[in-house]
């Protein structure tokens, strides 16, 4: 491997973690566009045995879960695999929020696919699984 191919690959990981931060503070600031501009057009979200494809479907999801002022952490992040253009990864989630006033907190895992379009990372497929 390359010194440009190395450097490129620490790049795309820090991009790639710098994504799943970003993840983050947009869904705890409740910025519905921000949030959707870090997803592939094509992408699509599986959680609790639903599916979420494309723009209207990803909005649909994530304007109803707003409500509860979701605030998610993330922890352990493990890149599985990487390469120019895709990546797969998991990272632990815990999100607390907040539903008729009583705080909540859920546990559980993405298992997340990326892809690298026009030179951005976004997400390509996020699979949220439950503890």
């Amino acid at each position: 491997m390359s010194d440009s191919e190395r450097l490129q690959r620490i790049e795309d990981r820090q991009a790639i973690r710098d994504l799943l931060a970003s993840y983050c503070y947009r869904i705890a600031a409740a910025e519905i566009d921000a949030v959707l501009a870090l997803f592939a057009e094509d992408s699509v979200v599986e959680i609790l045995g639903d599916r979420y494809e494309g723009e209207a479907g990803l909005r649909a999801l994530y304007t109803a879960s707003f409500p509860v002022e979701p605030k998610p952490l993330l922890h352990n992040h493990l890149l599985e695999s990487l390469d120019p253009t895709s990546a797969r990864g998991r990272s632990v989630f815990e999100i607390r929020q907040v539903r008729d006033g009583q705080p909540e907190t859920s546990l559980g895992c993405y298992a997340d696919t990326f892809t690298k379009r026009d030179g951005v990372w976004k997400f390509q497929r996020r699979v949220f699984a439950f503890y």
